[in-house]
């Protein structure tokens, strides 16, 4: 019936496993767990071992670091049942009928993507503002909203698939960094004529990273952006045209040169990035850090 995969990375998950497992257990059926280890410290495999005693528990740790994608694709082909779940490791369980919920809507050729929710209170820790201020107004929007604006964009943290549909279309190993390889995905499954329904069944997101990392994080991601366009997908109209940066791009770049616009990201990031450190975070001003600093690595 189910296999709910786990890919973990620094982070304990016995709790998330916990609640998945209480869920499962009362819609009385076949299911697994798959928690696949890829690399973490040893503190955190140790606190994740309890699992390995734990019933319809498949605890794993890589020899090596398989990546993003590697760690996934391998969990699908390890699955044993038809339907699988892949949650990122840093969530939690918010509606009593999250499982139950995915199952009564699956459909072979169709990809659920359940979404992202975040907690209503503001961090206490003030370098987690800027990370869960971008996740509320952003992140944490309804489906109708997702499936008019999203087109073929899936997000990896929180998606059902159909095994026999992840075995011919899933990710892509030759992103190795963090950054888009759901994007390049939700691509590959638009190509194959897979329908991408966005639902409400949201995770929590409680994995907040400090403005430092998150900055990092997302120059990752932009630089992963920049290679499936260019070098994976040779310049694709279809991917070029769906993905909503990359469109906000082209409108920009075709009023204000791409080199002027990199020389600007040059002279105004240190003050872009102290508002974006700093107590009120402005997206406006991310969006334009983001636009320059793709702007920049595109001119390199």
């Amino acid at each position: 019936m189910l296999s709910v995969n786990i890919p973990v990375y620094n982070i304990e998950v016995v709790n998330l496993v916990d609640d998945l497992h209480q869920q499962a257990t009362k819609l009385n059926i076949d299911f697994e767990i798959r928690v696949y280890d890829d690399g973490s410290d040893e503190i955190f495999k140790s606190l994740n071992r309890i699992l390995k005693n734990k019933p319809n528990v498949v605890y794993s740790e890589m020899e090596k670091n398989l990546g993003r994608a590697g760690v996934r694709n391998k969990m699908g082909s390890d699955s044993e049942f038809d339907w699988l779940l892949f949650i990122d490791a840093d969530s939690k369980i918010i509606s009593p009928n999250y499982l139950k919920y995915y199952l009564g809507n699956r459909n072979e050729n169709r990809v659920l993507c359940g979404g992202t929710a975040y907690a209503k209170q503001k961090p206490a820790d003030a370098e987690k503002l800027f990370r869960w201020t971008y996740g509320t107004k952003r992140e944490a929007v309804t489906a109708a909203v997702r499936n008019r604006s999203k087109g073929f964009i899936i997000t990896s943290n929180n998606f059902f698939i159909a095994k026999e549909l992840f075995n011919r279309v899933h990710f892509r190993e030759e992103l190795r960094e963090y950054g888009h390889e759901d994007t390049l995905l939700g691509y590959d499954l638009f190509c194959a004529g897979v329908e991408i329904l966005h639902i409400d069944n949201a995770l929590e997101h409680t994995g907040l990273e400090s403005a430092q990392a998150f900055l990092k994080k997302s120059c990752m991601a932009l630089e992963n952006l920049k290679k499936i366009g260019e070098e994976l997908l040779d310049g694709d109209r279809i991917f070029y045209g769906q993905v909503n940066f990359l469109r906000k791009y082209k409108r920009v770049t075709f009023i204000i040169p791409s080199r002027t616009i990199g020389r600007l990201f040059r002279k105004y990031r240190e003050k872009m990035e102290a508002n974006l450190k700093g107590p009120r975070p402005s997206l406006l001003i991310f969006d334009l850090y983001k636009l320059g600093y793709f702007a920049g690595i595109k001119n390199r």
